[in-house]
């Protein structure tokens, strides 16, 4: 085609597209050319020309016209896309959400074009449009993403969050559903949380925000990861974790995740949602997507949060001078009973009076070098009274002793000398730092998009010299190769380093160290520091530089898919991920003072390294349609393949020359000085799975899901079916309800699936295995594990029903009772030890669990400034053994002990047993104190079954008894524990223990506050746990003085003496574990109800108008200040109520620190 150009005298030519010629204007004829001519789209021939240039167009000149070629088809189209993109026209408005309230950030997209923006944090826009742009798309994180027509400017949008709208779409197994079609039970967590607080992991953030999943934060460790029970676990103690899942691949734990790269987290919880994960899935199912560019304006956001942890101690020590009171005194109360005990007043010792300060030779002594000098107290004498211008003090002895110290009830109260040692000055930091930097990039257009993150971590312990350390990087990307095929990649490096205490292990740091003597002398005349008793109940500081530590873990995840759209509504995908993690630990110890006088000088090294590769490669085939009208399904079939090898390499020796060799190539190569181990495992899963939605005129709703597992754990049944089927019903759509101004939503759904567990089965456990050692240096092998090729899958069935509701279009509600049975039960059998064995792992019996669970979401106030919400989420959760392996015993019990009942009839509890919970406590039940000489003069009970200790008589009875029968009993006194005697028999044994409680909440949950006005925020988060018990170890430890030399709490103060008779406590005794046993025997007086409240994190933030920002370019400015784990309302006595160990826990432990967080975003 040809379009010619006529030309008469000196002209102005313009093309109009109307007449498809270059019409030719007169100068003589004045006209304005930048205004529309008459004839319709006319063009300046300038344009014309420029853009020949770009779409290819040839010319020919003749003596009265010019004639413009198309070269192809192709320049035609560029032609006209080029000429009408000249034209350009602004479109202005503003993004407001459902409250009114502007959304800073909000990308703004012409549909068509490459041209974008974003709103700034008024929430108002300008844009530049192609003038044959009619429409603009509107987006933002957590909100409906809404298409508008170009109308006339200003454009006023309204966007909803997708978490008031059915049609949200949440992720599921192998693909996304909208909300409104999801008939089974699956939770989306508010990405709110995780944009508050410092996390080295983001399994902390679920605290109370999911119904039924239950989050126990025991451990304040730097770098610990929380406890995450589903709906009552999977064992028969109510463990079992959900299986973890980034990006659709497995991970095996939340450890090295960065919280600030996450872009949703979904919990799937019953079985027809899990069942399309199959053999690993029994637990339920965590979904972790990380962030994805968007098309738009690119952005930098950095994130810095600075944050000052401080120790959360529940227990109030004692100061040298109470101390010594208290301990020097319970030697005299025991010694009246056992006059052996009485020797320990003038001993060497931390309450002993027989330290030394002076050798015979006027020599200062060096705690260091004798144990005679670790200690303070001493008797006041010429040789030492000058230490008490040193810094000691003085007290008056409480106990009467004679010349050389030694008791004496006819003696005299003598000055003792002492110096006040704390134990936290030296083990502790005032405060611990976290620091965490975060910087992202995202961005991108029609054809691809990018987000790209990098993270540093770096949290200090309070236990001196602790610490985690995480790097991490993300680089997710996607890109249209062609119209019909899309690339997504990515790559995920974390890193992390850490270093926990040495000298002695968590569970006891805080109780044993802590807890050490007062009375330490704490350096010697030289300024050095005393190592004290020895290394690991002593001063850690002493020792520290000797305990080289290095570990490291590297984890390193990359991705690769392909989507292939084959028809409009069909389309095959294909997915490979490979995860590398490495982990590399290496020790060393330098000489080091393990006690006074006592190098230990073995120099020994260990290190060991331990690499798994693992591998998914799927693919599915995805495919929609509408059919008469109404009719809508949506088919999904695919396979999977996942293989996973391990291998390790462990070795250790000693005798290293000196402390300058640490590599284990320089230790010793004697006899029994190295050893060398590795090992190699390989797993693999071969899966067929799929899933059909159907829903009619999305009203009736049906979702079929299966999936096919082989896996090479097994060996005769390898291979499992796990199917699901749910249903549900849309009856707000119904005309009965179409127009009600109470219910918005209502749905009601059912579902059924069965899923499969192999947890806790080793790649060759049922092979059987033989074990290597070394007796004598001679190499020699044993049977270790008997095989058992013969193992089912234990199989777990969930029936579910449920509803979910929206009304007045501000309250959402969801309910759902759930009834698992867990069948083929996979535990260990114990065999008799005729066998050589000690158990086999075979499928025992079934157990069932069931609960209710509900969440709402009330958006209580919504004005244009401010906006008041409330959410709050329950679950009750009961577990019941149903089936054991009949063994010819009650209940077909395994394990257990027998008390008696309330009839006086002798029953077994505990251990496992059919109808039966297995999380129960049983304990002795002490009612009271002997308080009065009455009340003694009554109690007739002979007390047996004392750890270690004698039987405990009547006085009358002890009285009456030889010398020799003497020996191997005490009296029962004033101050001792009155204990119930159960059936009535005059014996208080095992058989008069009680019920406690459940070792496991009945009931968990959370609750939350968030509230807007202006550029302020507020927001915070609580979660609870009811129904359950927690025993007081480290109180029982305290107040029993056990091991005779550790320090003791305030509550000594409350035990029984003649003048404190109606204390809390018994009478206070020396290594009461030894003695009467009256606090160190499992009792009621030390299990206190668990229940709790824990204020878990309150956050404050402001964000910069963007008047103040415009000038600079920064987009947006906001300031946090958070405080996390601020405590608990509980009745619980332990460092933290969220610890129950199955209801005991003796040790202690790293409580939560407390932490206030300062952090600012800045988004450029």
């Amino acid at each position: 085609m040809a379009r010619e150009i006529k030309e008469t005298a000196k002209t102005n030519l313009l093309l109009t597209n109307h007449q498809k010629i270059m019409k030719i204007f007169s100068k003589n004829k004045p006209r304005n050319l930048w205004q529309e001519s008459p004839a319709w789209g006319t063009t300046r021939l300038a344009t014309v020309l420029l853009t020949a240039l770009s779409v290819q167009l040839s010319t020919a000149a003749t003596s009265e016209k010019v004639v413009l070629f198309e070269s192809n088809t192709t320049a035609k189209k560029g032609f006209e896309s080029a000429t009408t993109s000249l034209f350009q026209k602004k479109v202005t408005g503003k993004v407001l959400d459902a409250d009114g309230n502007p959304i800073p950030g909000a990308n703004i997209i012409a549909k068509g074009s490459s041209a974008s923006t974003q709103t700034d944090f008024n929430g108002n826009f300008t844009i530049e449009v192609p003038d044959n742009v009619t429409k603009l798309i509107i987006s933002f994180i957590g909100m409906e993403q809404q298409e508008v027509t170009i109308g006339k400017s200003p454009i006023t949008v309204i966007l909803k969050e997708t978490g008031q709208s059915l049609d949200e779409v949440v992720v599921v197994g192998y693909g996304t559903m909208k909300k409104s079609k999801i008939t089974g039970s699956v939770s989306k967590l508010d990405n709110k949380v995780l944009e508050t607080g410092v996390r080295s992991n983001p399994a902390s953030a679920l605290a109370g925000t999911i119904p039924g999943l239950r989050v126990q934060q025991a451990s304040g460790r730097p770098g610990a990861v929380a406890s995450i029970v589903l709906r009552g676990g999977t064992g028969y103690t109510g463990g079992g974790s959900p299986l973890v899942m980034v990006d659709g691949f497995l991970r095996a734990s939340f450890s090295e995740i960065n919280p600030d790269d996450i872009a949703s987290i979904e919990v799937l919880k019953d079985a027809s949602a899990t069942s399309i994960y199959g053999a690993r899935a029994a637990g339920g199912v965590i979904l972790i997507t990380t962030k994805k560019g968007k098309a738009g304006v690119s952005n930098i956001t950095v994130n810095t949060k600075l944050g000052i942890n401080t120790l959360n101690i529940p227990f109030e020590f004692l100061n040298a001078q109470d101390y010594l009171y208290w301990s020097r005194k319970a030697i005299e109360t025991s010694g009246s009973y056992d006059p052996s005990r009485l020797s320990q007043l003038n001993s060497t010792g931390p309450f002993g009076t027989g330290n030394l300060y002076k050798d015979g030779s006027g020599n200062i002594l060096d705690g260091n070098k004798t144990s005679n000098a670790v200690w303070s107290p001493m008797f006041r004498s010429p040789i030492n009274e000058e230490l008490l211008s040193q810094g000691w003090q003085s007290m008056i002895d409480p106990v009467r002793t004679n010349a050389a110290g030694a008791y004496d009830p006819n003696g005299t109260n003598k000055e003792i000398i002492f110096k006040d040692f704390n134990y936290k000055d030296y083990a502790l930091r005032p405060q611990g730092i976290t620091k965490d930097l975060n910087v992202s990039m995202t961005g991108g257009n029609d054809k691809g998009s990018y987000y790209a993150g990098i993270g540093s971590y770096n949290e200090e312990g309070l236990p001196i010299n602790t610490f985690y350390k995480r790097m991490t990087f993300v680089l997710n990307g996607d890109y249209k190769i062609k119209s019909w095929l899309t690339s997504t990649s990515g790559l995920n490096f974390a890193t992390a380093k850490w270093r926990d205490a040495q000298t002695n292990s968590e569970g006891n740091y805080l109780t044993r160290s802590l807890g050490a003597p007062p009375t330490m002398r704490g350096t010697n005349a030289n300024g050095d520091l005393l190592v004290g008793r020895d290394y690991q109940d002593g001063n850690p500081l002493v020792n520290d530089d000797k305990f080289i530590r290095k570990n490291q873990t590297d984890k390193f995840t990359m991705s690769q898919a392909f989507k292939a759209d084959i028809l409009e509504n069909l389309s095959f995908t294909t997915k490979a991920n490979w995860f590398y993690d490495e982990g590399f630990y290496e020790s060393f110890n330098k000489d080091f003072l393990q006690s006074p006088n006592n190098y230990n000088r073995t120099r020994s090294s260990a290190a060991s390294f331990g690499r798994t590769f693992s591998q998914t490669y799927n693919g599915t085939l995805n495919f929609n349609t509408d059919f008469l009208g109404k009719h809508h399904v949506d088919a999904m079939i695919g396979t999977e393949y996942y293989d996973t090898y391990s291998n390790s390499l462990s070795a250790s020796g000693s005798g290293a020359p000196s402390d300058d060799f640490m590599d284990l190539g320089f230790t010793s190569s004697d006899k029994d000085k190295r050893f060398i181990d590795t090992g190699h495992s390989t797993e693999r899963i071969l899966s067929f799975f799929s899933r059909i939605t159907y829903d009619y005129d999305d009203k009736y709703l049906l979702t079929l899901t299966g999936r096919r597992d082989g896996y090479s754990k097994l060996l005769n049944n390898r291979w499992g079916n796990f199917p699901g089927v749910s249903v549900g019903w849309n009856m707000h759509k119904e005309n009965f309800l179409s127009d009600s101004k109470i219910i918005n939503t209502l749905k009601l759904r059912a579902s059924y699936g069965q899923i499969g567990n192999l947890a806790g089965i080793g790649p060759y456990s049922l092979q059987g295995s033989y074990g290597g050692g070394k007796y004598d240096g001679i190499n020699g092998f044993q049977l270790n594990g008997l095989p058992f090729p013969d193992l089912l899958w234990e199989r777990s069935e969930t029936y579910e029903f449920g509803l979910d509701t929206r009304l007045f279009n501000r309250l959402d509600l969801g309910l759902a009772y759930y009834d698992k049975r867990i069948k083929d039960k996979i535990s260990s059998f114990s065999l008799p030890a005729t066998s050589g064995l000690t158990s086999i792992t075979t499928n025992l019996g079934s157990m069932q669990s069931k609960g209710l669970e509900a969440e709402l979401n009330y958006n209580a106030i919504k004005t244009t400034n401010f906006s008041l919400n409330f959410n709050a989420n329950a679950a009750y959760n009961t577990n019941k053994i149903l089936k054991l392996p009949s063994n010819g015993l009650e209940n077909n019990r395994i394990g257990g002990s027998q008390v008696y009942d309330k009839d006086g009839n002798l029953i077994w509890v505990g251990g496992l047993q059919e109808g039966q919970d297995p999380n129960v406590a049983y304990a002795y039940v002490a009612e009271g104190i002997i308080r009065t000489q009455a009340e003694l003069d009554t109690y007739a009970l002979t007390i047996r079954d004392l750890i270690g200790a004698k039987v405990l008589v009547h006085p009358s009875v002890f009285n009456e008894m030889t010398p020799a029968q003497k020996a191997l009993h005490f009296p029962i006194a004033l101050g001792d524990v009155k204990w119930k005697d159960v059936n009535g028999d005059g014996v208080i044994n095992s058989y008069d223990r009680e019920y406690m409680g459940r070792t496991v909440p009945t009931v968990t949950g959370g609750f939350g506050i968030n509230a807007k006005w202006k550029g302020f925020s507020f927001s915070s988060r609580f979660d609870y746990a009811l129904g359950h018990v927690q025993y007081d170890g480290p109180r029982t430890w305290f107040l029993s003085n056990a091991q005779g030399t550790f320090n003791t709490t305030q509550d000594v103060k409350d035990t029984w003496t003649p003048e404190n008779p109606n204390a809390k406590y018994p009478t206070y005794y020396w290594a009461d574990q030894l003695f009467k046993n009256n606090t160190f025997r499992t009792s009621s007086m030390f299990y206190n109800k668990a229940d709790y409240l824990s204020f878990r994190e309150i956050s404050l933030s402001y964000s910069l108008p963007a008047d103040l920002l415009t000038k600079v370019k920064i987009e947006g400015v906001k300031f946090t200040l958070t405080g996390q784990n601020l405590g608990y309302l509980s009745k619980s006595t332990l460092f933290t109520p969220e610890a129950t160990d199955q209801g005991i826990n003796v040790t202690g432990g790293y409580p939560l620190p407390r932490t206030v967080v300062f952090g600012v975003q800045i988004i450029l």
